[in-house]
C-alpha cells in the first residue's frame, strides 16, 4: 500500500505516564518505554521520561541498509521465520509531551539470522547465504501516527549481527522533513530469551559477540520488552524536537 501525504498535527497530552502504559498496551502485554540515552556500558537507560518531561530521542543516523519501499503497512514480516514481536510506538514532542497525529513512522530492522531485505553485501550471523535477501522488502514499513501518536508493528524479532546488538531503525516525517532517525533496543533479559529457547536464533547463538554493553552505536533507547502468548510485545516512546 502506498502512503499519502499528511499533515501531522500537535495534540495536547492530557494522559499521564502511568496511564500511557496501559493505553499503549498490545493485547495487555505492552508497557510504554520512558525514551532517553541508552548508557552503553549497561544497555540501559539514561534520564527519565515523565508527565511534562519528555527527552528528545537521539540522533543516531539511518546506517547503512535504509530503504524507502513506499509502503504503508502494519504486518511487516513478509513471513520471515522467528519470533514473533508486536512493536508499539508513541511520537510525543519534547518538553510538553504534547501527541503527535498524521506523522510518518518508518522502522527497518534485520531478521531472524541478521539478515536486511535487499542488500547483498551484508554480515549476517555469519556463514549464511545472502541471496534471499536480495531484492526483498520485507521487514520495513510505514504507519502514520493517529489522534494519541500512536502505530504498531507486526514483525519477528531482530537477531544480531556483525558487532552490533538487536536494534529496530526508525525515523519520524513530519511532513517531508525528517525530524529523527534513531535506534529502538531491548532490555538484555529479553534478548537472552530469545536466543537461548527460539529457532532459528539459538542455532547461532555460539558466535554472538555483541551485546548491549558493547555495541558500538549507544544513541537510541531500549523499549519495554516482554513475552507476549508466544511471541514478544515491546514498545516505546520517540520524541521529537518542538516545531
Amino acid at each position: 500500500m502506498t502512503r499519502h501525504e499528511t499533515r501531522p498535527t500537535w495534540r495536547p497530552s492530557l494522559v499521564d505516564a502511568g496511564r500511557r502504559r496501559a493505553l499503549m498496551g498490545l493485547s495487555g502485554a505492552l508497557m510504554a518505554a520512558m525514551g532517553a540515552r541508552r548508557a552503553a556500558a549497561q544497555g540501559g537507560r539514561g534520564a527519565a521520561q515523565g508527565p511534562g518531561r519528555c527527552v528528545l530521542t537521539p540522533e543516531a543516523g539511518e546506517g547503512p541498509f535504509y530503504l524507502d519501499p513506499n509502503l504503508v503497512r502494519s504486518d511487516i514480516t513478509s513471513s520471515r521465520p522467528g519470533a514473533s514481536l508486536g512493536l508499539a510506538l508513541q511520537v510525543v514532542r519534547e518538553g510538553d509531551c504534547a501527541t503527535l497525529a498524521d506523522a510518518r513512522v518508518d522502522v527497518w530492522h534485520a531478521d531472524a539470522l541478521g539478515l536486511y531485505s535487499g542488500y547483498a553485501e551484508q554480515s549476517g550471523v555469519g556463514g549464511i547465504s545472502t541471496d534471499g535477501a536480495v531484492g526483498q522488502q520485507y521487514l520495513r514499513g510505514t504507519q502514520i501516527t493517529d489522534a494519541e501518536g500512536r502505530v504498531r508493528f507486526r514483525t519477528v524479532y531482530p537477531s544480531w549481527y556483525g558487532g552490533r546488538t538487536p536494534h529496530v531503525h526508525v525515523k519520524v516525517f513530519l511532513g517531508s522533513d525528517e525530524v529523527v532517525a534513531s535506534q529502538i533496543f531491548f532490555p538484555d533479559e529479553i534478548n537472552e530469551d530469545v536466543f537461548t529457547t527460539r529457532d532459528p536464533y539459538r542455532q547461532h547463538v555460539s558466535k554472538r559477540r555483541a551485546f548491549n554493553r558493547n555495541d558500538p552505536i549507544p544513541e537510541g533507547i531500549t523499549s519495554e520488552a516482554g513475552r507476549n502468548g508466544d511471541g514478544y510485545a515491546a514498545s516505546a516512546v520517540l520524541v521529537v524536537a518542538r516545531r
